[in-house]
């Protein structure tokens, strides 16, 4: 009830306020700074699924070298890591330039002056022109063609980070970044992938995809990293199936030996559904990024026309700050899963210390 009414306060403030002084009011002020917290917190936490994808993966090389080793076998004793330095490096490219561009918004729209701060939007922009189609999981929903025009749209932000108007009005960067965030957005949905085929095409071709639709119209197949993780739960699956069968062979299957190695086996099996409900919560939480950065988009361009904003715009920015919410309890389960497993209690960073919006009392929304 307490963030209704501020909905409702904001609208009120807005409605008296002219294009030029439209950055100087509160409450907007306020608003642009919840959401660019927000997409900073939402890149840190597709930082962390790739460290918890590697996570799945060590467990499961390191269950299969103990079972291979105990019958007897050679196994290549040799960790692969399911991402390389250059594919991590060019995700983390892309967030930077993410994390940029809203905090640019957030800056702008208090007033700050980024001087200090072009020298790393500047060097953002330089790594973003460096980011290829190959560093991503893309060729599983996309053609060639469509994936490296998709990563060419980057260079988008390059312009947003030099525009003269930036320190003077909100607006027209809005404006020209909400088609660079989108673009971003669309890219890390396929990135994230699916765990198979959503359209009858992926037999025999890629989905016909209109990638400047609504995100949630996507249709992707079975590829990127909520299949990589999948591959990596299922293997090691397969691995506690097969000692469950040896064991039995064997003689060995006493109820202590059987007991551990079920619970284990069911462990695993529930860790695989809490990831891929972390990552699929993450595509629905992009979405949920670009619609309110949608309608901050059109309530700053009815209030440049003195007229009320509409309750969606506010509404939206809630839904996000909603799934964002949402997604940090999924990746506690996650974690809270994965420890015992890997053997240590502090396996992940603890994201429950971040911030949210506040609510007209003051008090934060996250309990």
């Amino acid at each position: 009830m307490q963030r209704l009414l501020q909905i409702f306060v904001l609208i009120g403030f807005l409605s008296g306020f002219s294009a030029c002084s439209i950055v100087d009011d509160m409450l907007l002020t306020e608003e642009v700074g919840d959401f660019s917290r927000s997409v900073v917190a939402l890149s840190a936490i597709i930082t962390k699924e790739f460290s918890l994808a590697e996570e799945v993966n060590t467990i499961g090389f390191t269950d299969n070298l103990r079972f291979q080793l105990e019958l007897g076998g050679n196994p290549d004793t040799d960790l692969k890591p399911l991402f390389n330095a250059s594919d991590i490096a060019a995700r983390q490219s892309l967030l930077s330039g993410l994390n940029g561009y809203v905090e640019t918004l957030a800056a702008v729209a208090s007033g700050k002056s980024l001087s200090s701060e072009y020298a790393e939007l500047a060097g953002t922009a330089e790594n973003l022109k460096l980011v290829s189609a190959e560093s991503f999981n893309l060729t599983h929903s996309l053609s060639l063609l469509e994936s490296n025009q998709l990563v060419n749209d980057l260079s988008l932000f390059d312009k947003l980070f030099i525009l003269p108007e930036r320190d003077k009005r909100l607006l027209p960067i809005v404006e020209k970044g909400g088609t660079a965030l989108k673009k971003m957005a669309v890219l890390l949905y396929f990135d994230m992938g699916a765990v198979s085929d959503q359209s009858s095409k992926c037999s025999y071709t890629y989905p016909k995809n209109n990638l400047d639709a609504d995100m949630s119209s996507l249709r992707l197949c079975k590829g990127g990293l909520r299949s990589i993780v999948s591959n990596a739960i299922s293997f090691d699956t397969n691995i506690w199936k097969d000692k469950l069968s040896y064991m039995k062979a064997q003689g060995k299957d006493t109820a202590t030996e059987r007991n551990a190695a079920i619970e284990r086996l069911v462990s695993i099996q529930k860790l695989g559904q809490s990831m891929d409900k972390l990552l699929n919560e993450t595509q629905t939480t992009l979405i949920a990024m670009v619609k309110a950065h949608e309608t901050l988009e059109v309530t700053l361009q009815d209030a440049g026309k003195s007229s009320s904003p509409p309750v969606s715009a506010t509404v939206s920015s809630l839904l996000f700050h909603g799934k964002l919410r949402g997604l940090l309890e999924t990746m506690a389960t996650v974690q809270a899963a994965l420890a015992p497993l890997s053997g240590s209690p502090t396996t992940s960073r603890d994201f429950k210390s971040m911030t949210f919006p506040q609510t007209a009392s003051g008090e934060s929304d996250d309990k």
